[in-house]
């Protein structure tokens, strides 16, 4: 508030203008991009990746279609016991959800497959994750990515089998993707070898999407867009967009350079105070709930992300099959029944975002 109001205006201007008048992206070879323009997307979460809640999701579509949603993300799993071993342990194949995917195609979804892999260390009080993932030595990062990419292959002969227009060969492996772009670039040739459609990976916005070396053999950038764009403080959230204008700064640039369009493979804010600080920070339970700030920034976000060509979709983090345990829905990133959902109705009903 103690910046001058003609800096303020300037800015605000700027956040709406920076994207204007960006080139039409394209397309990367030999994928295709779809044809039916921007990705209304939503991340649909099942606990355990089997989505065997049929009733539920039955439900689930009627109600994503009533939203508006075009795409749905599905998520598999594959099972890593030591952050800093090799070995990777993909579930059952009889327990892939075909029969969802299946269905979801059937009602006119297109499906994005984001297979993730997932270590019990990331619950044991340490702060890992995903981008923790990291081997001692070069022998053991070698076994890692075979290991990786015979799960990757495995789930890309299965995405092509059910028809999934859309595939991401990883996510947010922050450490995997550092000095390794060699062993990338083999495992997306042997997803091509066996998956026809179109190919991304899921980099983390905040710590791995710029040091990413293989976005030239894909056909899509892919961002989970957890970024801190400020606490709102003017009404109707016009200062979190101006907190969005760094961030565009470089993804519109990095999307010109490599001539392939940007889509939030995840996004997502919890329903609590200082959500638009932290939208990366899990929700402990114990925050004060704001509803109202969740729809304020899923509005900031689909307006800086439907100016110029350079974002092509958003998937919602998350819509879940059965609430999770331990969760409380009114903290959690869930929209559902939320002042959020309306929002994300009104621009997913939007006839061109």
């Amino acid at each position: 508030m103690s910046r001058p109001a003609t800096c303020l205006f300037a800015c605000l201007a700027l956040a709406f203008a920076l994207p204007a008048g960006a080139a039409p992206p394209k397309p990367g070879a030999p994928g295709a991009w779809p044809a039916a323009g921007f990705q209304r997307g939503v991340v649909y979460s099942s606990w355990d990746g089997t989505y065997p809640h049929r009733a539920e999701w039955t439900a689930d579509l009627d109600h994503f279609r009533a939203l508006g949603v075009t795409w749905i993300q599905v998520l598999t799993f594959a099972e890593q016991p030591r952050v800093s071993g090799p070995a990777i342990r993909p579930m059952p194949a009889a327990r892939w959800p075909r029969a969802f995917v299946k269905a979801a195609r059937a009602r006119g979804f297109r499906v994005l497959v984001k297979p993730h892999v997932w270590s019990r260390e990331f619950y044991d009080g340490s702060n890992r994750w995903r981008g923790s993932i990291a081997m001692p030595d070069d022998a053991t990062w070698k076994r890692w990515f075979a290991e990786y990419g015979d799960f990757i292959e495995r789930e890309a002969r299965v995405a092509a089998e059910v028809g999934a227009e859309m595939f991401s060969v990883g996510l947010e492996y922050v450490e995997a993707t550092k000095g390794h772009t060699a062993e990338w670039k083999a495992i997306i040739q042997r997803v091509r070898a066996v998956y026809p459609g179109v190919l991304t990976y899921a980099a983390d916005g905040n710590h791995e999407a710029r040091h990413v070396g293989f976005w030239g053999d894909l056909d899509v950038i892919g961002i989970d867009a957890y970024f801190d764009v400020g606490a709102p403080v003017l009404p109707g959230g016009a200062d979190l967009r101006l907190g969005w204008v760094p961030h565009v700064t470089w993804m519109k640039a990095l999307s010109e350079e490599h001539g392939k369009p940007i889509v939030f493979t995840e996004a997502g804010y919890p329903s609590v105070v200082g959500a638009t600080r932290k939208p990366w920070k899990w929700p402990s339970g114990d925050e004060v709930v704001d509803p109202g700030l969740q729809a304020e920034a899923y509005d900031a976000l689909m307006r800086v992300c439907t100016v110029g060509r350079w974002c092509q979709g958003v998937f919602w983090w998350k819509y879940y099959e059965k609430p999770e345990r331990g969760t409380s829905h009114a903290h959690d990133y869930s929209p559902r029944g939320k002042p959020a959902e309306a929002v994300l109705r009104r621009w997913y009903r939007t006839p061109a975002p």
